[in-house]
């Protein structure tokens, strides 16, 4: 039996629509962040985290492995989350702060293999524009005799749609 659905259910219906997309957004800009971040060691670009509380800059590289056996500048770049990014309520939740939780993070942003200054300025607002739009519901067409006029102005005869 379908589950029956209306106008009583806009509210929560646009409501888990809205969280689907705030969760799907914040998890696509922690996942862009390393491709964008400098990459010594892959540590910086690996410690991104989405929570309600600012992440706090304090962790030193030499105190997590496996970053602390690789030189600075070797080049030797080991890129994996350290973080899970959690689930968010936009109603509980409103603000989400994503930040970087390495001690070094000021000088990170400011290297010159960073790209994150041009990402947050450029592709993060698109990325919101488009996560937040309105999405068009499909068309549906029914026939009640031989003749169904579609929606750009041409008639098919004979067909049976629904």
């Amino acid at each position: 039996m379908a589950k029956k659905r209306g106008i009583g259910n806009l509210t929560s219906d646009l409501e888990r629509q809205i969280n689907s997309d705030y969760n799907d957004l914040i998890q696509i800009i922690v996942s862009d962040l390393p491709g964008v971040s400098p990459k010594d060691t892959g540590f910086f670009a690996s410690s991104w985290k989405a929570s309600t509380q600012r992440p706090q800059a304090t962790d030193d590289r030499k105190d997590f492995a496996p970053w602390s056996a690789y030189k600075t500048g070797s080049r030797r770049a080991d890129v994996r989350p350290r973080y899970k990014v959690p689930t968010f309520n936009y109603k509980k939740q409103p603000t989400v702060y994503i930040g970087n939780t390495i001690s070094y993070a000021n000088s990170a942003l400011a290297s010159k293999d960073s790209k994150i200054i041009e990402y947050v300025q450029g592709a993060m607002g698109s990325l919101v524009n488009e996560t937040f739009r309105e999405k068009k519901a499909g068309r549906i067409f029914a026939l009640t005799g031989q003749q169904e006029v579609s929606p750009v102005g041409y008639t098919r005869v004979g067909e049976n749609l629904l």
